[in-house]
């Protein structure tokens, strides 16, 4: 089981590193925003966190004294969710971009999933995971 976890952990935070680091690299560019890639990031942070979520359940499930925080968990669902639907938005505005049009209008979501990326990691490492 802990294997599955340790892979499970790995794959989310690539995840994670398909958000921000995009975002770091593309903070002040004026066009060809990887949205594809941040999409892709969204994707598998929203189900690698669930699956996350229900193995740490199942661990926990014998110790009556321990639980899962589940207000933790539905606060980093929603700012996950929410990024993925700013970078499914962003994704699908840039492909209907013809060439002469701006790019730059774009940016503010590519900042919108990256800060909200940095948050969600943040709240992962400060907030307690486990209540007792």
């Amino acid at each position: 089981m802990d294997l599955v976890r340790d892979i499970t952990l790995i794959v989310h935070f690539i995840g994670l590193a398909l958000i921000i680091g995009p975002f770091i690299v593309q903070m002040r560019a004026h066009s060809g925003y990887s949205f594809g890639w941040v999409l892709t990031g969204a994707s598998i942070q929203l189900v690698t966190g669930l699956l996350l979520t229900g193995l740490a359940e199942m661990r926990l499930a014998d110790d009556p004294d321990m639980a899962v925080n589940h207000a933790k968990i539905a606060v980093k669902s929603v700012i996950a969710l929410i990024i993925f639907i700013v970078a499914l938005v962003a994704y699908r505005k840039q492909k209907k971009l013809t060439s002469g049009d701006n790019e730059r209008s774009l940016l503010p979501l590519l900042h919108t999933a990256g800060a909200l990326a940095v948050t969600n990691t943040v709240i992962a490492v400060v907030w307690s995971g486990v209540v007792s």
